[in-house]
This record gives structure tokens, sequence and C-alpha cells, in this order.
């Protein structure tokens, strides 16, 4: 078996603890100190051999894509995971995966999951899995259809329709419903919810976008390997520049008449709002989630989250409360489909919470944002052993760097050198400099940048090193 796992999310209902440049599926949020991804990763050992597993995932995540998959992953390929240069929504992303599958293995089933989804019961997941490969030899494509626990306007349904040696012919899929809708079809044996699980031949795969979505087939299949070597960067980049943006539901999903459904109880949740990380969650006798450094005196179905500071509540009822360092969300708990909305506005008022938390990752380690304003920002660099930031300069700014662990090779225009703690040295404006970490312990510095504009788009960079 093979599989394609979509890892391209921005995860923006649960903000502000879910951010575009460090969504949902890198964060645990199950019953484990593992990511949602790392967690879909071991879900799918049983079923997969490493060798067989395809990621699609965003550049702009590459490196805790691959740090994650090294965690929980052993013998992976690197070459298997495929990074978007722009997110196109899920029939790209499953086309291009099922483009991988080696022609001669193209009768092979190949399993499609998404990274950022919880599933409490995961030997029930392999088994379902494993009871549907005899309709994917059949010719089948088969979607895992969720038996609803409660009427939900957020998901879409599948109504099954003639039965089949295991599940049921798909009938209709419905879109989200209102709340009356919602409970009809909630209450009727024949909808399931519609948890975007599908498993088919990839030959079938393909077959069934070529039918149905044939401009985008055309548009992917450059994107095929030839002679075994994958595509070239450029290659990728232009395919996805003119590439629709489109679900695979729209696309495949809603117009096929090979469309098979299998129900199952798995404990599944897409954890697409506060209130679904609430539904599933362990409550206190008040029926509320708490996590991190909370006090609550009267509160009752609450969930409460402190990354940091101490939250504290009295009296309130039916709320989310979400502190991260930067932002604090307050939120009737029935209106959290809303955050969506909301994360809008701050996108379009250019405001970088949408994007960032206060510590953003970095392949040679992490840059946290102490204080800033319009003409300077103070961060503390850590830098990895053996790491080091590219060559670059800046036009509008200046830098101070102060050692306060280890020790930093610096490169400043023409000199070279060697710091250590409680040392310094100043980058003025349009000088070549680097920062870098020989040595074997982490190397961190107080940065201090001042001038007047200081995006990233004021990064010249004059090599392949990785970026800062």
């Amino acid at each position: 078996m093979y599989a394609i796992l979509l890892a391209g999310g921005s995860g923006t209902r649960l903000w502000p603890y879910s951010r575009t440049m460090s969504p949902k599926q890198f964060l645990a949020l199950g019953a484990t100190h593992e990511s949602l991804f790392q967690e879909t990763c071991q879900r799918l050992t049983p079923l997969v051999p490493s060798e067989n597993l395809w990621v699609v995932g965003s550049q702009s995540h590459e490196h805790e894509l691959r740090l994650q998959l090294a965690q929980v992953v052993s013998g992976f390929q690197d070459d298997h995971v495929l990074l978007e240069p722009v997110g196109r929504n899920t029939a790209p992303a499953v086309l291009w995966g099922a483009l991988q599958i080696p022609e001669d293995q193209q009768n092979e089933p190949l399993l499609v999951v998404s990274a950022d989804h919880l599933i409490g019961n995961p030997e029930g997941f392999v088994e379902a899995v494993h009871s549907a490969v005899p309709l994917t030899e059949e010719g089948w494509l088969v979607t895992f259809g969720i038996r609803p626990d409660r009427p939900e306007t957020g998901y879409g349904y599948i109504q099954s329709g003639a039965p089949l040696p295991v599940g049921f012919q798909v009938s209709r899929f419905v879109e989200k419903p209102d709340v009356e809708t919602a409970q009809q079809l909630a209450a009727s044996p024949e909808h399931t919810w519609n948890a975007g699980i599908f498993l088919a031949n990839a030959a079938t795969f393909l077959q069934e976008f070529r039918q149905h979505a044939p401009n985008l087939f055309q548009t992917f299949e450059p994107l095929r390997p030839c002679a075994g070597k994958p595509p070239t960067p450029e290659a990728v980049e232009q395919v996805f520049e003119s590439a629709a943006s489109i679900s695979i539901d729209y696309a495949v999903m809603e117009k096929s008449q090979h469309i098979a459904v299998v129900p199952v109880d798995i404990a599944w949740s897409d954890l697409g709002s506060w209130e679904s990380l609430h539904q599933v969650s362990e409550k206190d006798t008040n029926g509320n989630v708490l996590r991190g450094s909370v006090i609550c005196r009267d509160t009752r179905n609450s969930l409460i989250i402190s990354t940091k500071k101490l939250v504290t509540s009295i009296g309130v009822e039916n709320l989310v409360i979400v502190e991260t360092e930067d932002a604090l969300l307050v939120c009737d708990l029935r209106r959290t489909q809303e955050v969506k909305q909301l994360v809008e506005t701050l996108k379009e008022e250019d405001r970088h919470e949408y994007r960032f938390h206060t510590r953003i990752l970095r392949p040679w380690g992490s840059a946290t944002t102490v204080l800033e304003n319009s003409s300077f920002r103070i961060q503390l660099l850590e830098v990895g052993p053996g790491a080091s930031l590219s060559l670059q300069r800046h036009r509008h700014r200046s830098e101070h760097w102060v050692i306060t662990q280890g020790t930093a090779d610096v490169q400043r225009g023409d000199e070279m050198l060697l710091l250590s703690e409680s040392e310094s040295v100043y980058i003025p404006k349009g000088v070549l400099h680097r920062l870098g970490n020989s040595g074997r312990i982490p190397l961190e510095v107080i940065e201090v940048q001042q001038g007047g504009y200081l995006g990233d788009d004021d990064i010249e960079r004059f090599d392949n090193a990785s970026h800062a």
C-alpha cells in the first residue's frame, strides 16, 4: 500500500495558537506530546512502509516538516517530500502525489489522509482501511464516513445509497448544512460526515482526474517523474502558477459514478475549531478543558489555554480563552467558526500575528522577538551547533549582536571574528555579514535591529545557506 499525507493546511480557525507559519498539524493538540502530523505518521506505520509514503506540504513549512518527519519515521526518502510553492487546495496535492506512484505499482491501493486530524481509535482506522481494499480492486474510489454523534454545521455529509460487499455506493454529497438540516442529517442512518480520507488504486485516482478534471490533469502531468528523476523546482513553480485552486471533492468526488463510502466509528475529529477541540478533550467536573497555568472559580463548559501567563476566570460559562505571548482570544464557545474571519481581518491589516508567533523556527535554530516598534526590534537568536545564517546585508537597518552563550563565528565585511560570551559586534547598514556556530553547544545572541524599515524583504542574500 502507498499513502499521500496532506500537510499543507494553514489552520487559521485555531488562532492564536495555530498560525500560518506554524499551523495546527505541527502542534501537539491531541492526547500525546507529539504533533498531529507526527501522530498521523505513526498511525500509517501498520499500513504503509516508509518508502511508500509521500508527504505534500508547503515550502514555507519545509524545515519544521522535515524535522518532525525525522523524529518519527525512519528510512523516509527525502525526495518523497513534495513542496508546494503556493497552496492550491487538495485536488492538486492529491494529483501530484498520485503521479509519483511508479508505473508498475499503479494497481496498488493508495491512501490519502490529512495531517491535521485527530483519530482516537487508530486500531479501528487500520481495520477500516484493510476492509476497504477489496473495493479498490473493483475500481471503486472509497471515502470513509464518520457516523455523527451530534448535529454539526461545520462538516459536509455523505448519503449512502445501494449496499456493496463493504459499505455503500455514494448517493450524494451534502454541503455544510444549516442547523435545522444538520439535525435531520445527524438523525438519519444514511448520512455520515465527510472526513476527507480516501482510498483507491493509484490508477483509479489518475483515471478519475483525467475524466473529471482534465485541465488540472494536463497541468500537472509534467510533474510525473521522468526516468526516476523528480521535476526541477522551476517546473514545479511553473505548474502551480497556472494550476486552479480546487478541492478534490469538487474536482472529482462529486462528479464520479464510482464512489463508495465505508461508515466507521474511529473517534475522528478534524479539530477545525476551538469548539471541536473542547468536544474531544478530557474535561473536569465542570465541563472545562484547562491547559497551562490556569486557575478557575465558578467556571463552566469553557476551554482555557495558557502558554505563558497565568490565566484566571470567575463566573464565566461557554467561553474560549487562549493566551499566547503576543495575542489573547476571548470567544463564545458556540461561535468559534468565526475565528477564521477574524484572522482574515488581521491579514487585511497586515498584522504579523496572523503569520508568526514571537518565536520563529529557522533551519539554523530560532528567533524570538522580545520587543519591537517601528524603528527597532530586539530578538533572541538561538543557533544550533554547526549551523549558520546566510551571508547577507541590509539596506535599511543596522544590527548589534551581543553573545550571551557559546562562541560565535562572525563575518563582517572582510573581517572574520570569533566572539565569546559578553562580547559584541556592530553591523552597519550595507555591510555583508554572517553569523555561525562552529561550537558544540547552542549559541545564544541578543540581536538589536535599528532602522527605518525592518521587513524581511530588506534581507539581501548572497549564498544558498539556510535562510535567516
